[in-house]
């Protein structure tokens, strides 16, 4: 861990006597948490995670990939960056360590599973795109592929067929982005065609995402405790989606966003407003903020 961390480290460590539990790392969902349903960050939220960061290391855990996730963030991802801050992204499948600049943990999709995932696309007519690292692959873009432009996502490379990309490409993730209405007719179709060969989640009602066998927000999460060598019951977290329950699950606190699902909000030890209301910022107020005043 750098210097900047390991003093923000030791000022939890001396506030949390007098104080109680205090989190020594912040995880924080994206999507839905710090981002508005517009895609964008409020200002009250931007204030108080660059206030956050001044105290308490503060980890971005999202299904993005890290550009995308750092561009839709604004001022915030930007100091993520330049600062190196540990990181989560593609669904806990890429753990950046603190410095962010080693990669600690990575898992990928086997090439026959995306074949298999690109058939039943196919076959069901519904858009797929390849999430490799920072890139985002496709065979051709359409309306669906290009939604995620609109997210301020990297825009879909149009890779070729998908035997190549699966032969020539590491891919970490699929989504196969339709209709909400739609995938719910998928989801249960493509569960039952993988099987046990791969995950399969949402965080978003449009897409419908296909990880690694065992993927998830917490393994990968826990990957990065195990690196820095902070305890769980150390560690906040926030989201609002199925993809962010096993985070929660670990954190010594978690909060559920207002806007989360109901099955988030039944594991989560708080639910905070929603993420028009700026529920993430008043979470960091009261569980963080307050003892630093």
């Amino acid at each position: 861990m750098g210097a900047s961390g390991t003093i923000m480290l030791l000022l939890v460590s001396l506030v949390e006597p007098v104080f109680g539990f205090v989190p020594k790392l912040i995880c924080s969902d994206v999507d839905g948490t710090l981002l508005t349903p517009a895609h964008t960050v409020s200002e009250r939220t931007v204030s108080t995670v660059l206030r956050a960061m001044d105290r308490v290391p503060f980890c971005a855990c999202t299904g993005r990939g890290r550009a995308g996730a750092y561009r839709a963030l604004g001022p915030i991802g930007d100091r993520l960056m330049r600062e190196g801050a540990a990181g989560v992204f593609l669904n806990g499948l890429l753990v950046y360590g603190p410095g962010g600049e080693e990669l600690i943990f990575e898992q990928r999709l086997p090439p026959e599973v995306v074949l298999d995932v690109a058939d039943f696309a196919a076959e069901q007519k519904g858009s797929l795109t390849a999430f490799s690292g920072d890139r985002i692959l496709c065979n051709k873009r359409d309306q669906y592929t290009d939604i995620l432009v609109a997210y301020r996502d990297p825009t879909p490379i149009a890779a070729g067929p998908w035997q190549r990309i699966a032969a020539d490409e590491p891919v970490n993730k699929l989504i196969i982005l339709a209709p909400r209405e739609r995938v719910l007719e998928l989801r249960p179709l493509l569960a039952a065609r993988l099987g046990d060969s791969a995950s399969i989640t949402q965080a978003v009602p449009e897409m419908l995402e296909v990880l690694p066998r065992g993927g998830s927000k917490g393994t990968g999460v826990r990957a990065l405790l195990e690196r820095t060598g902070i305890a769980a019951a150390d560690m906040m977290a926030m989201g609002d989606a199925e993809n962010d329950i096993g985070m929660l699950e670990l954190a010594g606190l978690s909060v559920a966003m207002g806007n989360a699902a109901d099955a988030v909000k039944a594991i989560a030890q708080h639910v905070t407003a929603t993420n028009v209301d700026d529920g993430a910022a008043d979470a960091i107020e009261k569980h963080v903020l307050r003892y630093f005043s």
